[in-house]
């Protein structure tokens, strides 16, 4: 273990411009490791048995112009990739995403604002002071195990280098995305991205196309559709020329209504749900859908769980991709299917 900590120290050593800076940061960095509380660079001290006049040192290096969060992070995005755990799909690594928001009690924290409070939770604000966070994470596999690494966390409002450059009115769901399309543009690298409910929006869609025509996308997103979204059938060709533009969107499909009226449609599988391998009924179809005036790929699962019904950008994805991870979420692995 002390080894492979030692190669991981060393490859970040490029973020540093200064030899001294980074005998710091390898201070800092066990510190962190070694702590037993959450007091800061006092932890540190205390964990390390250094002299209390290396406090203000430590502080001294957290504000040194030797280094930056962003160059050390990417550092970082490029050494998880070097591992080649992250699990692939279609050639494709895996990012799960999603935002938080963390009440703060502080008036003059850097980066608080007025939120809302998206929750279900009766007992729950309306609204509150706090940091609205987005978060990109590398699905990892190891010792047959999936896990979550993280790669970005960033505060969406106020302070946040993303949201600077960016329009104040950009939604807080696109910034998700421009995260996860920066990760991997930087590590060179095509992903998914596994998003929940909140993101199946019509601008999270479109925010994944490239500007650049015959350019494959970067980012393919894979959300849970919620249950007032509908879809279109292609319409029908006319028999005869009639006046006006042909019309493109033909009969409304409301999706969860599907698992009835498509009952007969339905075909029966092995998947692993929750770790469980169990028979599901599946149905996958791709339909019009208006808010990016173009196709989506629809999934229905019924497991023993419960139904949902997954979305993607990515027309060639498929159900063998695809595992149940449970009602509100999904795991992709490539299952051996009946």
């Amino acid at each position: 273990m002390v080894a492979y900590v030692e190669k991981t120290l060393e490859f970040l050593r490029g973020a540093f411009s200064r030899k001294a800076t980074y005998a710091w940061f390898v201070v800092a960095f066990m510190g962190v490791i070694l702590r037993a509380d959450d007091y800061g660079v006092t932890s540190f001290v205390r964990a390390l048995g250094l002299e209390p006049a290396h406090y203000t040192l430590l502080v001294h290096f957290f504000h040194s112009s030797a280094w930056c969060v962003s160059g050390l992070m990417q550092r970082w995005w490029l050494w998880v990739v070097q591992q080649n755990l992250g699990w692939q799909v279609n050639e494709r690594l895996v990012f799960t995403g999603d935002h938080t928001k963390v009440p703060k009690d502080g008036r003059k924290m850097p980066g608080v604002a007025t939120l809302h409070q998206d929750s279900e939770t009766a007992s729950k604000p309306s609204f509150f002071r706090g940091h609205h966070w987005g978060c990109i994470a590398l699905v990892t596999h190891a010792a047959n195990r999936f896990f979550s690494t993280p790669l970005w966390a960033a505060i969406h409002e106020g302070v946040d280098a993303l949201q600077a450059s960016a329009d104040k009115q950009t939604p807080k769901t696109i910034l998700t995305v421009a995260m996860a399309q920066q990760i991997a543009r930087h590590i060179d690298r095509a992903a998914y991205l596994v998003l929940d409910a909140y993101f199946a929006t019509g601008t999270v869609l479109e925010a994944t196309r490239d500007s650049s025509n015959g350019i494959e996308r970067s980012i393919h997103v894979i959300t849970r559709a919620k249950k007032n979204i509908v879809a279109y059938l292609p319409a029908l060709p006319k028999r005869r020329k009639t006046p006006g533009r042909k019309a493109i969107y033909g009969e409304k499909l409301k999706l969860y209504d599907m698992f009835e009226h498509w009952a007969q449609r339905f075909e029966t599988t092995t998947a692993h749900v929750y770790d469980h391998a169990e028979p599901i009924r599946y149905y996958v179809m791709d339909l019009l859908w208006k808010p990016i005036k173009g196709p989506v790929r629809f999934f229905w699962f019924e497991t023993s769980r419960g139904r949902i019904v997954l979305m993607t950008t990515d027309s060639t994805l498929q159900l063998l991709r695809l595992t149940i991870f449970g009602p509100n979420w999904l795991r992709i692995s490539e299952p051996d299917c009946a």
